[in-house]
């Protein structure tokens, strides 16, 4: 099957319902050596991906530093 599609005034296209029926609600967009390709997409639950990120670890960079007050209110004085 082949369409051509024009784009709204807001740059979006409206896919045919039989493609829609397809595809789904969501769509992927694969930019390809002859053009773009349109695949079915993965519908993601908000809270789901919320709360991986929120239970999971946060990536640590180092050993943490213990500053002393001194140099903790020489920033302060920076500000």
């Amino acid at each position: 099957m082949e369409a051509t599609l024009k784009l709204d005034s807001k740059g979006r296209i409206r896919l045919p319902p039989e493609v829609r029926e397809q595809v789904g609600d969501v769509v992927t967009i694969r930019k390809t050596s002859e053009g773009y390709l349109i695949l079915p997409g993965k519908s993601t639950d908000f809270f789901e991906e919320f709360r991986k990120v929120m239970s999971s670890e946060p990536p640590r960079m180092g050993k943490p530093e213990n500053w002393t007050p001194q140099k903790m209110k020489s920033i302060w004085s920076q500000q």
